[in-house]
């Protein structure tokens, strides 16, 4: 039921839900007198940032020409009113203060970016910049003990919708063990994890602001756990949370795309059945790995729970010069996918740095099986028609599920790859059921000697990796694609 919950919300709506689970926790607790605020300044606070957030991302979007993102607005204003105050809204001071910091954190995203992509976390901005020129910073009252139990039920299922544990727990075991070496074990872990907790599920893995690639982000990770325990050791500096956040931003923005990538629709055509494929041209070209994904930004009005932001494979080779966008459709498809398939030639759509680890190993000689269910096939599309077109041969056998033949897609292509090496299996599992341990040994004779890629909705990709390894096939002998775009 959670796993069903999950991928039917968007990564950037389960972070609303999260913040503010944690926002009327903090406003329940305080009504019992359990923690030491007002209850009605924290939803006041809230309301004035949210409302000076929405002003000043629509005037910015007008002035810019560019379009706003009201989910985005809102997770900022949320998170803005966890870390600031509680402060009497009725004080004219306070008003201005709150307003202010609203203010600051949209209009960073504009005026602190370098081609039209912004550097830094908007609401770690806000906080330093309000400290020095409105004399009041974070108080980081979230970090009170007694919402703990939110943080990580609600951390938890952030970072498993993102599959980042890694970024955070990068962060939070090294600045952990820097305070243990330095303080011993008599330090109050439950004080110190909250606020980190925090930090480190909701600013630190900011999409837009963090680094692609698994291992880049964990190095992001330790590099801002070093640099926070360095400023707080050998500074006398405040606000240290936020500095290192965005010195690790300003640090890290050079390993991405410096152009903001802007794509512009072209033409839809269908593919197999309930499948269209989507063309774009980048307005400026970019360099990705065949199998990555983007997160394709399409805003439109009454958005459901899965949001204007989606994650897609980009089917297209890096050799070709257009983007492809290939997707199903069903009579429930999301609002998002409604206004994919509205789109008029020549309009444009945003989206963010490739990303993903899915890709072609480096070693030409090794033998790979590709397991692809149903729109699952995306990303090999791109792999292949990469190796056709730099005519690069591989040991690689491809077993292709769908329910029907007439979902399969993309199959005047795998019969191509023939020439490359590339042999296909398509598997209907109408007629034969799911693929078996007996069936890949039967189809596949050197079976364990070949690495395994799966791709496709989630919970298929759980059952054969769980399959292959109850055959004998170890962890690293597996990969998985996943990023929360298939629902």
């Amino acid at each position: 039921m959670i796993k069903t919950w999950l991928s039917q919300t968007s990564m950037y709506r389960l972070m609303i839900y999260y913040l503010g689970a944690l926002l009327l926790a903090g406003m329940a607790l305080s009504m019992f007198g359990i923690l030491p605020y007002v209850w009605w300044h924290i939803g006041f606070d809230f309301a004035i940032l949210w409302l000076s957030c929405a002003l000043t991302s629509w005037l910015c979007a007008k002035i810019f020409r560019t379009q706003r993102n009201p989910e985005s607005e809102l997770i900022t204003a949320l998170i803005l009113a966890l870390i600031v105050g509680p402060l009497d809204p009725l004080i004219y001071s306070n008003l201005l203060l709150l307003a202010g910091v609203g203010a600051i954190s949209q209009a960073s995203k504009y005026l602190l970016a370098i081609n039209k992509k912004h550097i830094f976390n908007p609401a770690a901005v806000a906080v330093l910049l309000a400290a020095l020129f409105l004399h009041q910073g974070a108080s980081w009252w979230v970090g009170d003990r007694h919402l703990l139990w939110i943080m990580v039920i609600g951390g938890a299922l952030i970072l498993h919708k993102l599959r980042w544990f890694h970024l955070s727990l990068s962060f939070l075991i090294p600045y952990l063990a820097v305070l243990t070496a330095q303080q011993g074990w008599r330090l109050d872990y439950l004080a110190i994890l909250s606020p980190l907790l925090f930090f480190s599920t909701v600013m630190l893995i900011e999409p837009l602001t963090s680094p692609t690639g698994r291992r880049k982000r964990i190095l992001y990770g330790v590099c801002t756990a070093l640099i926070l325990a360095g400023l707080i050791n050998y500074s006398s500096l405040p606000y240290t949370l936020e500095l290192a956040l965005i010195i690790a931003n300003f640090a890290f923005w050079w390993t991405k795309i410096k152009q903001r990538i802007i794509l512009k629709f072209i033409n839809k055509e269908p593919g197999a059945k309930d499948i269209y494929k989507f063309w774009f041209e980048p307005l400026k070209k970019f360099s990705f790995r065949p199998g990555q994904f983007l997160q394709w930004t399409l805003p439109h009005s009454r958005a459901d729970d899965r949001g204007t932001r989606r994650w897609f494979t980009i089917a297209s080779s890096p050799t070709e010069e257009k983007v492809l966008l290939t997707t199903k459709f069903s009579d429930r498809s999301s609002t998002f996918k409604q206004a994919l398939r509205e789109l008029k030639p020549g309009a444009e759509i945003a989206t963010s740095d490739p990303d993903g680890d899915f890709i072609l190993p480096i070693d030409p000689t090794m033998k790979l099986v590709f397991i692809a269910g149903g729109i699952g096939i995306t990303p090999y599309r791109s792999m292949i028609k990469y190796l056709l077109d730099t005519k690069q041969s591989r040991d690689i056998i491809i077993i292709y599920a769908a329910k029907t033949a007439e979902e399969f897609s993309f199959k005047e292509l795998l019969a191509q790859a023939t020439e490359i090496g590339l042999n296909t299996i398509y598997i209907q599992t109408e007629k034969t059921g799911f693929i078996t341990p007996e069936m890949i040994k039967k189809e596949i004779p050197d079976w364990a000697q070949r690495t395994f890629y799966i791709s496709g909705p989630e919970p298929m990709v759980e059952a054969y990796e769980k399959m292959l390894k109850e055959t004998g096939i170890k962890d690293a002998g597996i990969r998985t694609d996943f990023f929360p775009g298939y629902e």
